[in-house]
């Protein structure tokens, strides 16, 4: 995990404090259902996966990634990643279903369900929990800055008593914000894919693509005979097209990120915008993706004019 505090050396100790305090917390409160469970919780969870499957494969992904992309991979804290089975005996769970918050930087945790054990096979159910986990421990290693929002004199003593302390998150992996959330990267810009997109979209995208490509020795242990409901469940993870009446919120998500994000890095290229944009992600080092595009193009300067919302700014840090 990279993260950064900006600033003076006293506006980093404010931000270490106040992030420090928030993630001593127990995270349960960001659970949208009732009786979590901990992914450390291993009698628990047990009931639900293959937990010993579910480390082999997770790990072996990691190194693989490694490997690959030569990028780190944090994992969450186990203790810190909350899950839960859907309450209703017809609804499928997973990392679609509307209640699945996912990760939170706030609290360096994550909430998730899993799928529906009276639907759906124990072997997939875990497969499906790899690729949240791993999706999760993709965000939580991505490089984020912080810096302390600096708003004074209050306008009234109205404001001023529910002032409370302003951190903010300014870089996350290839993009930005400015202390009022306003973002680097317009959402609008995913409309003109292939030929751009939105950079918090796009991260969303390769972090997909690159689970799916790391976990596809894991569909080898699944079982041979499985219904129409979990044989959609695995097509989804592995990028392959599924039976969208079956998986509705997970075709709106295939529509919203996963095609325009695969549409866009083709278009660009294939594997060495993937590789590019993973390894700036998680080392908020942007000089290798801006020359990439540069060289494709041929112009000056390119990522600032197909990426950057004009007029964007943040005047403590002009570079971007």
């Amino acid at each position: 995990m990279n993260e950064v505090y900006l600033g003076p050396e006293s506006d980093q100790k404010y931000i270490a404090t106040y992030l420090g305090g928030i993630r001593e917390l127990d995270p349960i409160e960001i659970a949208t259902l009732p009786k979590p469970i901990k992914l450390s919780d291993t009698l628990h969870m047990k009931r639900l996966i293959d937990i010993g499957r579910f480390w082999e494969i997770t790990r072996q992904c990691i190194v693989e990634c490694e490997q690959k992309y030569s990028v780190s991979i944090t994992t969450v804290q186990p203790e810190r990643y909350y899950t839960a089975q859907p309450t209703e005996a017809d609804t499928i769970g997973g990392f679609h279903d509307p209640r699945s918050l996912g990760y939170q930087y706030w609290y360096h945790a994550s909430f998730v369900l899993t799928l529906n054990e009276r639907l759906v096979l124990k072997e997939i159910r875990t497969l499906e929990l790899i690729r949240n986990f791993l999706h999760d421990c993709f965000h939580h290693s991505t490089f984020r800055s912080y810096r302390r929002a600096m708003r004074f004199p209050a306008a009234s003593t109205g404001i001023s008593k529910h002032r409370v302390p302003e951190v903010y998150r300014e870089q996350y992996g290839i993009n930005f914000r400015d202390k009022d959330g306003c973002s680097y990267s317009s959402a609008e810009l995913t409309r003109h894919s292939p030929e751009t997109i939105n950079l918090n979209l796009l991260m969303d995208g390769v972090v997909i693509m690159v689970v799916s490509e790391l976990m596809h020795n894991a569909n080898k242990w699944l079982p041979a005979h499985t219904s129409g409901l979990e044989r959609a469940i695995v097509n989804e993870i592995f990028l392959e097209p599924f039976d969208t009446a079956l998986l509705p919120h997970a075709h709106s998500f295939y529509v919203a990120v996963t095609e325009p994000s695969r549409k866009f890095v083709a278009h660009w290229g294939g594997d060495t915008p993937i590789v590019l944009a993973l390894q700036a992600m998680m080392s908020g080092e942007l000089g290798a993706i801006k020359c990439f595009f540069e060289e494709k193009t041929g112009t000056t300067n390119v990522w600032e004019k197909m990426f950057k919302k004009p007029g964007f700014s943040i005047p403590e840090n002009p570079d971007v």
